[in-house]
């Protein structure tokens, strides 16, 4: 199987041949089958990445997007992963520190995905903590996630009227980067982690943000990969989205349209 990269997306695709070698046609990889495809980190960005986190407490934070998550540095930091991701093939689940299921019982306790016993994972023994709701009796590894003692010590006085407010964690990355600053972190990075969907991901992107900005101003590095969607907006007022090919100012960053793919360029 001949494996490249579509010119359009950046995603996987399989090249079909007719018999004499030349290119038919290709097809789009599944997110599930492309799991099973490699795609390891270069080695200038993994040098790169080890010589900024030597010597800081870092926890890196995995998702399953395949563009950047087998690039996790399993076995050289503290690896956070969550939910069913564990019949994800590159996920080294002998290199994880901490898993995360915050969901309620009546979630986590049905078939979340084809094929995948979550259930019956969450019931056997695990070397790390599986931060939950509470403590459950026939999950042994369960761990009690401190939100009452996070929220008293990092959320300050943002009101919503005459009440703080409490929306603060979208998702369970939000609680990951929270965990992650009440316990002395120095360095979060995130790996397999776009936030580019525009429906789940779009309302979760503003606790994300807000979450990485903290932790961020209390003097803890952030390493994301370029393919998530986080603070990649032109600089408003500043500058403006070009066509590629043509150069032709597409939007412009005092403008309320949505930008079209194309090269920023200073005003």
């Amino acid at each position: 199987m001949e494996i490249s990269e579509c010119r359009m997306c950046g995603g996987p695709i399989r090249l079909m041949r007719r018999a004499d070698g030349s290119l038919d046609h290709y097809e789009p990889i599944n997110e599930h089958d492309r799991h099973e495809l490699p795609n390891p980190i270069s080695p200038i960005l993994a040098d790169y990445l080890r010589a900024n986190r030597k010597g800081k407490k870092t926890v890196a934070l995995v998702g399953i997007a395949w563009s950047t998550g087998p690039w996790t540095p399993f076995g050289e930091t503290d690896v956070w992963a969550m939910n069913e991701h564990h019949d994800v093939p590159w996920l080294k689940e002998e290199h994880v520190t901490a898993w995360f299921q915050i969901h309620h019982k009546d979630v986590f306790t049905e078939e979340l995905e084809a094929g995948v016993n979550h259930w019956g994972w969450l019931q056997e023994e695990h070397p790390f903590p599986i931060y939950m709701h509470q403590v459950y009796d026939d999950i042994p590894s369960s761990v009690k996630f401190p939100l009452r003692e996070i929220r008293k010590e990092l959320i300050g006085s943002l009101y919503r009227g005459e009440e703080k407010v409490k929306g603060l964690f979208s998702s369970t990355f939000n609680y990951q980067i929270a965990l992650a600053i009440y316990q002395g972190y120095e360095r979060i990075e995130l790996y397999g982690i776009e936030m580019l969907g525009p429906g789940e991901y779009g309302w979760q992107r503003e606790c994300m943000a807000y979450w990485l900005s903290k932790a961020e101003t209390m003097g803890i590095d952030i390493w994301m990969p370029e393919d998530c969607a986080l603070f990649n907006h032109p600089l408003y007022g500043y500058e403006e989205v070009r066509e590629g090919a043509t150069g032709q100012v597409s939007w412009t960053s005092s403008r309320n349209e949505e930008p079209t793919f194309g090269l920023m360029q200073p005003r």
